[in-house]
């Protein structure tokens, strides 16, 4: 994966330079099948040092000799400068590694990671990683996701299926076949206690959850059935069968200039009159631990949806969701949404249900921050109404 340093000009890059540490530098797994950069993610300053510091995950990863596809993850420290040596291929950055050395063959950590935030309000940014192929107490593919507390040595640490682990906790998944930890994210502030919270996503239980989990200073194991009871966080339940809502998820930052920072979930296979047109759900923070159903946010109560472009099937909108910043300067943050399977060629392409010539050259949405809970229409930001879109 490639890291490009920020800078003025709008010159294209070259990701050849950037291999060879002009503009910044790239990094190889260290095997074969290790599938590094599956996931990446911004960290914070997990040290420390004032310098925002990188996570990636490399999901492939084996515990050789033991099993296979354990996962582990890298956090990379951010410095004022990076060499690279010419001779060796090598550059001089410092960070540890997060390994699933003791977990189970297949677990897959690292396929989704994340900076969590300060969850446990030590001043140090922490990490979430997720693994949603664990088998928590026997429970299939039920997945699992661990938060690493933000730390000043490069020391490895090892992952644990058991109920703790060192500098951290272990969050396991509700059900059989939920695949928590698909999508993993910060929440930011949800409550507003302080700590920022976290948000796990599992798409694969019918209409799919998501789960908010409350920052916390100790190192307890976290269960996803005791946040579905309201302790320590809360669920919100997806509102149509096979919408894979929480196959992503993010901190959407504070859409609704409350003081509470918001999330948005996707569910890109909605149906919406055609097959994946896609939704996605903004839900403001609050201070409660009652469900949240998407229904409800859909209705305007505690959020709001957004809809995917009318008429127009498989754009798969909120196949990727994030918060965008406050990107038009008016004090409430926006948001960006991917519809990777949109076209640039809107000829109600939809032939017995199914798109005809569909290209998908893929559109990203960006929508305005707002404090009402109005449904949105992903066809109303294409005509620069609340938003604007960016084209391939």
């Amino acid at each position: 994966f490639y890291v490009v340093f920020g800078n003025v000009s709008h010159e294209a890059i070259n990701l050849s330079d950037i291999a060879l540490g002009t503009g910044g530098f790239a990094i190889g797994g260290e095997h074969v099948d290790d599938y590094i950069g599956h996931s990446v993610s911004s960290a914070g300053d997990v040290n420390g040092d004032g310098f925002d510091d990188l996570i990636v995950g490399s999901f492939g990863v084996d515990a050789y000799g033991r099993r296979s596809n354990v996962g582990k993850s890298y956090v990379i420290f951010g410095a004022t400068k990076v060499v690279y040596d010419e001779t060796t291929s090598y550059i001089n950055v410092l960070g540890f590694a997060i390994y699933g050395y003791d977990l189970e063959e297949g677990d897959q950590s690292g396929y989704s990671v994340s900076s969590a935030g300060d969850v446990n309000g030590d001043g140090f940014d922490d990490l979430i990683i997720g693994a949603p192929y664990a088998n928590p107490d026997g429970k299939n593919n039920a997945g699992a996701s661990y938060v690493v507390f933000g730390k000043n040595n490069a020391t490895t640490i090892y992952l644990k299926p058991s109920s703790s682990i060192l500098g951290g906790f272990v969050i396991k998944g509700e059900n059989a076949g939920d695949y928590s930890g698909y999508s993993v994210s910060s929440a930011g502030d949800v409550n507003g206690d302080g700590l920022d919270d976290l948000i796990i996503g599992a798409y694969h239980n019918g209409a799919g959850k998501s789960y908010v989990v409350f920052g916390k200073a100790n190192s307890n194991l976290v269960n996803l059935s005791d946040i579905v009871s309201g302790t320590g966080g809360f669920v919100i339940n997806g509102e149509f069968s096979s919408s894979w809502s929480g196959f992503s998820v993010s901190s959407a930052g504070d859409v609704n200039g409350d003081g509470l920072d918001d999330l948005i979930i996707g569910a890109y296979r909605t149906y919406g009159g055609y097959y994946d047109v896609g939704k996605s759900y903004v839900v403001f923070g609050k201070t409660d631990k009652t469900a949240i159903n998407l229904s409800d946010i859909s209705s305007g109560t505690g959020g709001f949806a957004i809809k995917g472009d009318n008429g127009v099937a498989w754009d798969k909108s909120g196949y990727s969701v994030s918060s965008a910043g406050d990107v038009n300067g008016d004090g409430l943050d926006d948001l960006i949404i991917g519809a990777p399977g949109a076209s640039l060629t809107e000829s109600k392409r939809i032939v017995n249900g199914r798109s005809d010539m569909h290209r998908d050259e893929g559109k990203s949405y960006i929508v305005f921050g707002k404090t009402d809970g109005t449904v949105v229409n992903l066809t109303e930001i294409s005509l620069g109404r609340g938003g604007f879109v960016i084209n391939y």
